[in-house]
């Protein structure tokens, strides 16, 4: 009675989620809050560069892991692909990628299979889903070059957050607040309402309003940068940041732009750091000035996106 009861639940949420995507080829499973298909990167890409070649004998179903991993079973799909923008070690079910039971995987870690790719969260968040070259150069160049004049006066430190795992952005918090008022504008240490009530919970217009961000990730592990490093870059923001082993996208950012929490032992230069730079105009125009990206940063993302186009091309 309860394997037949947790099957029809299971049914119940499979059908759910592919409801969200009536009428389309694409199928979404297991993406976090969704509530319309064209919120999803990945939909309106493949809806952009294949929908000449999508049937309903064609039909690509896309996962994540905010949901079983029972549904890939249950689904019949031609071509099945898993994404991940989460670090799986706190996702039992998917720890192993989902290899065999999907045609092409995409995640942030670096691994040798030939049904893998890796390919980041943040490129979801700041690359056109067009996939035109001349928007993605055009995308890539004006996060990597901020126009310091247009917005001449910034407060200090921002910070959003739901929540801490591991301390890290306590500590950060706390150190720099020593220095000036560090405004929180998530639940987690929340100081503020700006966020809310001035910025319509818009993140990016709440970061535009500060000369710093702390932006570390969730954990660190090799290869793991979601969108908060892009995000405090995208705003105009000196990112403070921990993650990755403390060398984010080697092929895409300019670590000279970026100041780095490594640990308890580096809280005191760091501080020290952040003071100076508040404190010296010349200093920190000289810094924010700097292009945060490296001039491989475009050829990646085109690389990436076009092996992605590539992969999907082949499996259809």
């Amino acid at each position: 009675m309860k394997k037949l009861k947790k099957f029809i639940h299971l049914l119940k949420e499979y059908n759910n989620d592919r409801k969200l995507c009536k009428g389309s080829p694409v199928k979404l499973f297991n993406f976090c809050n969704m509530k319309r298909p064209e919120e999803v990167w990945f939909y309106n890409f493949i809806h952009n560069e294949f929908s000449g070649k999508l049937t309903p004998k064609k039909e690509i179903a896309v996962f994540s892991v905010y949901g079983t991993r029972a549904k890939i079973k249950l689904n019949r799909s031609p071509v099945k692909i898993f994404f991940t923008s989460e670090n799986i070690d706190n996702y039992y079910e998917y720890r192993d990628h989902c290899l065999n039971d999907v045609d092409l995987v995409l995640g942030f870690e670096n691994l040798h299979n030939q049904n893998y790719l890796r390919f980041p969260l943040w490129i979801l968040y700041f690359i056109p889903q067009s996939c035109n070259h001349g928007d993605i150069r055009k995308a890539v160049y004006n996060m990597s070059h901020f126009n310091y004049e247009s917005t001449p006066f910034r407060k200090f430190c921002s910070m959003v957050s739901s929540h801490d795992g591991d301390g890290i952005r306590p500590a950060i918090y706390h150190s720099l607040s020593e220095i000036e008022k560090v405004d929180s504008g998530g639940a987690y240490l929340n100081n503020t309402s700006d966020l809310k009530e001035l910025c319509n919970d818009d993140k990016r217009l709440f970061l535009t309003r500060y000369k710093f961000n702390i932006c570390p990730e969730n954990s660190d592990g090799d290869g793991y940068v979601t969108e908060k490093l892009f995000e405090a870059i995208n705003s105009g923001c000196i990112p403070i940041y921990m993650g990755s082993n403390n060398n984010p996208e080697p092929a895409v950012i300019n670590k000279d732009a970026v100041l780095f929490y490594s640990g308890p032992d580096s809280l005191e230069a760091l501080k020290k750091q952040v003071a100076e730079l508040h404190s010296n105009e010349k200093l920190y125009r000289e810094f924010i000035s700097q292009e945060r990206f490296l001039p491989t940063a475009t050829e990646y993302v085109l690389d990436t996106i076009s092996e992605l186009k590539k992969r999907i091309k082949e499996l259809l």
